[in-house]
C-alpha cells in the first residue's frame, strides 16, 4: 500500500489547566462529572443497597461459619473501617489488624467484595434532553450506606 493513498489527519489538541477553560470545548449534552448525585429519596435508596449488601454479608459469614470462624461486631467494624477509608481514597486492600491466617482471609475475602459495590450498584443521571447516562455511586452516599450496614450488623450480631 502506498503511503500517498492514506489521508492525513491533524488532531486538535486542547491545552488547559482550568476546568473552566475546558468547559468551553464541552459538547451540549456532556457536563462536567464532578455534578452531584441527585439521590431523590436517600433513604429508600441506602434501604435497597442495604439490603444487597446484608446478602453479600451473610454468604460469607455463612462460609465463615463453616470454617469455624464466627463474625463478631469487632470483625464487621473492622471491614466497614477499611471499606470507610477507601472511599475515602487510601489504598486499602486489607482489613488490618492481628488475627489468624483463616481469619483474616474470610474478612479480607468480605471486604474485596463489598470494595466493588459501589461501582457496580448504578444511578442515572440525565445528560441532555433524550440520554441519560449511568454512574457509580459517589463515595459520600457509599459511607452513609456502609454506616447503616454498621448499625444493623453490629446491633444484629451483638451478645
Amino acid at each position: 500500500m502506498k503511503n500517498d493513498i492514506i489521508p492525513s489527519f491533524t488532531r486538535r489538541v486542547i491545552a488547559a489547566t482550568e476546568p473552566a477553560v475546558l468547559e468551553n470545548f464541552y459538547l451540549p449534552e456532556v457536563s462536567a462529572l464532578s455534578q452531584k448525585q441527585d439521590i431523590t429519596d436517600r433513604k429508600v435508596e441506602s434501604g435497597r443497597i442495604l439490603k444487597r449488601l446484608l446478602v453479600i454479608t451473610g454468604d460469607h459469614s455463612e462460609s465463615a461459619r463453616r470454617l469455624g470462624i464466627k463474625f463478631q461486631p469487632a470483625d464487621v467494624r473492622a471491614v466497614i473501617e477499611a471499606l470507610r477509608s477507601h472511599a475515602k481514597g487510601s489504598n486499602a486492600v486489607s482489613v488490618p489488624g492481628e488475627r489468624g491466617e483463616v481469619h483474616q482471609h474470610v474478612l479480607d475475602s468480605l471486604f474485596s467484595e463489598l470494595v466493588e459495590e459501589p461501582s457496580n450498584i448504578l444511578f442515572t443521571t440525565v445528560s441532555g434532553p433524550d440520554s441519560i447516562r449511568y454512574d457509580a455511586m459517589e463515595p459520600t452516599f457509599w459511607i452513609e450506606c456502609l454506616d447503616l450496614l454498621e448499625k444493623t450488623l453490629c446491633e444484629k450480631i451483638s451478645p
